[in-house]
């Protein structure tokens, strides 16, 4: 069994979003989908997407991010 996701459109159907959505949250600067490319064929890693996903969970959540992600910023919440 790999431990591997090919394809935008296996990775879309994993996370139960769209194609387009896979392809933005890969391509944005803060805490990107963790997929890279092996021959032209993109990939994404099955412990990197749950890693990924808690970090997303934790902060739609509120809850305060790892120091690897806030540097040396405090967290400024904005209502």
């Amino acid at each position: 069994m790999s431990n591997y996701v090919e394809t935008w459109k296996g990775i879309a159907h994993a996370l139960g979003r769209s194609e387009r959505w896979c392809r933005y949250m890969a391509r944005r600067t803060a805490d990107p989908l963790p997929v890279f490319k092996v021959g032209g064929i993109v990939r994404l890693n099955s412990l990197d997407l749950e890693d990924w996903l808690g970090r997303q969970r934790d902060r739609s959540l509120g809850r305060p991010l790892g120091e690897e992600l806030m540097g040396d910023r405090p967290l400024k919440l904005i209502a």
